[in-house]
């Protein structure tokens, strides 16, 4: 009877190692028969970066004038033979809109710092004061610039967080001309030194400018950036200084022709997106 017990015991175990060994099977054969598992990407949802934004720049300038014209007397016409405008700093700000991932707007402000400008209306002439000989005259004043500026500009793509950009301007330039100073002083003849000097009032006011813009900013965080670009800006001629003190005449006598800004800008722009 033991016997039998054991064999019985044993038959057990060896069909429920059979039908374990069935069930794996028939689970390897079926996982077999499945089709691949594709894992779908999540969805990209494209962000967009318009808004509006600040901006802060400060920069380096190097403005020239075209010449510089005038009247001697009422109806004798000259040119400046020199004419400098030294360079200087500048600095301003304004106010944008991001419109899309590739076009942007601003309105824009800068004031460049006061610079001297130093000509000369005439070199080696007759002197026209008294003791004869030949002279040059020295013509000394001062300029201060304000433009105010609106802008557009196309962004050509961000590649690790650099966006390079182009844009043009449009808008006004206000120049402040100080006074001239005109010296007249022996270059030769039997005077030397100076011999006679004049104070010409200046003509400040508001002139047509236009501009072109070329640079790339890089992003600091989600909502900075950092701008650093070049503006060329072109100024339109107008009045620059009045008939002398000492000449007994009104109005204008001299006048500047087109001239040229290039600045170099590095800045901050914060967006409120």
């Amino acid at each position: 009877m033991g016997n039998l017990k054991k064999v019985s015991t044993s038959l057990t175990s060896i069909m429920a190692s059979a039908l374990f060994a069935a069930a794996i099977s028939s689970s390897v054969s079926f996982a077999a028969d499945l089709p691949p598992i594709v894992e779908i990407p999540p969805e990209v949802v494209p962000q967009s970066y318009s808004g509006w934004y600040l901006r802060g720049d400060i920069g380096y300038a190097r403005a020239s004038v075209d010449g510089v014209t005038y009247f001697q007397g009422s109806t004798q016409s000259g040119e400046f033979e020199q004419h400098d405008i030294d360079n200087g700093l500048l600095i301003g700000g304004g106010l944008g809109y991001q419109i899309n991932d590739w076009f942007r707007v601003d309105l824009t402000s800068n004031y460049h710092a006061r610079v001297d400008f130093k000509g000369s209306s005439a070199q080696n002439v007759a002197c026209s004061a008294g003791g004869g000989g030949i002279c040059s005259y020295s013509d000394d004043g001062g300029l201060q610039i304000t433009t105010l500026m609106a802008n557009a500009y196309f962004d050509l793509g961000t590649y690790q967080g650099l966006t390079p950009y182009v844009g043009a301007a449009l808008g006004g330039a206000y120049l402040h001309w100080d006074d001239l100073e005109n010296v007249e002083y022996h270059v030769s003849g039997t005077v030397p030194g100076t011999t006679a000097s004049d104070t010409h009032g200046m003509r400040s006011g508001w002139r047509f400018a236009y501009g072109l813009h070329a640079g790339a900013s890089y992003d600091i965080s989600s909502n900075m950036k950092i701008d650093a670009g070049y503006t060329w800006t072109r100024i339109s001629e107008g009045e620059m200084f009045g008939f002398g003190s000492t000449s007994g005449l009104s109005g204008t006598q001299g006048y500047h022709e087109q001239m040229n800004v290039h600045a170099f800008k590095v800045g901050l722009r914060y967006s409120f997106n």
